[in-house]
């Protein structure tokens, strides 16, 4: 979606996909990725605290100190 649209509308909405895996450790970890429906862009996230970092950006809601989701 195109940052003139969201505050437009006021309004964002994504496709989320969620799965788990295992690290190199053999710890569980769950992965996420958001796509949005009109253009069917997508971002990948390593886990769930990268995707909500990049939630809280998009809504400007961001806290100080967080990094970009990893792709």
């Amino acid at each position: 979606m195109h940052p003139q649209q969201e505050s437009d509308t006021g309004y964002v909405s994504y496709m989320l996909r969620m799965w788990s895996k295992r690290d190199g450790n053999g710890k569980q970890m769950w992965c996420a990725s958001l796509e949005e429906p009109g253009s069917r862009h997508t971002e990948r996230f390593e886990d769930a605290n990268a995707m909500f970092a990049f939630l809280r950006r998009k809504l400007g809601t961001e806290e100080s100190g967080e990094h970009e989701p990893q792709e």
